[in-house]
């Protein structure tokens, strides 16, 4: 019988911050191989389960992890770091890549864990077809904006466009919507007992079902 998912180790959060603080090709490699154990092999556990779990969801979707991988692209980045500091989790869907599309997330870094859904690399032309969804489709919005505005846990994590692409007529408290130049709905936690045993997949799960109506609003933009 295959391993399953026991809740991430609680020293999964130590060796985050070791690695924040040595972040170099030697130290990683002598420590290569407590990154698989605490790091790699936990998040693949919890990804495989919790993909599972969206399956079951009833989204229309066949879901499918896509684990973030040790090394940073550095190639255009300032910071020249070689490793990440923190391990996540996309869970993709279709054929297309998971840059392209509303996909769920979850993440732990050294500070604390998240969880959410949005496209985190809209390109224009998709913000273009997001805005024709909401024009499209204004009662879903409502029911949307609604929903957002019942609770505090889940909120956007937007950029805004300085351009105006709020349509003439549109209610207010919507116009809002429209000036987003990216979106995704967060939930951030600061690290709790809850990571390290197996009710961590029980309120992720929770968190999923929450977005369900945003994703299935969004998902064939």
């Amino acid at each position: 019988m295959g391993k399953y998912f026991e809740g991430f180790p609680k020293e999964y959060i130590d060796f985050l911050w070791e690695l924040r603080m040595n972040n170099n090709t030697e130290w990683f490699s002598a420590n290569r191989d407590r990154y698989n154990t605490l790091l790699k092999e936990p998040m693949k556990l919890f990804a495989d389960e919790m993909a599972e779990r969206l399956n079951s969801m009833g989204m229309g979707e066949t879901f499918f992890p896509a684990v973030s991988r040790a090394n940073r692209d550095i190639r255009f980045s300032k910071d020249k770091s070689p490793y990440k500091d923190r391990k996540w989790v996309v869970f993709n869907y279709g054929e297309s890549r998971w840059q392209e599309k509303c996909c769920y997330y979850f993440e732990i870094a050294p500070e604390g864990w998240s969880a959410g859904m949005g496209f985190y690399e809209a390109r224009s032309d998709y913000m273009a077809r997001y805005r024709n969804k909401l024009t499209a489709d204004p009662a879903g919005l409502k029911r949307l904006d609604a929903r957002l505005k019942k609770q505090d846990i889940y909120q956007p994590d937007v950029q805004m466009y300085k351009k105006n692409f709020t349509p003439e007529g549109v209610p207010d408290g919507l116009g809002r919507w429209y000036q987003f130049k990216n979106l995704a709905f967060i939930s951030q936690y600061r690290i709790e007992e809850s990571l390290f045993d197996r009710s961590i997949l029980d309120e992720v799960q929770e968190g999923f079902e929450f977005l369900k109506p945003f994703f299935m609003y969004f998902k064939d933009i």
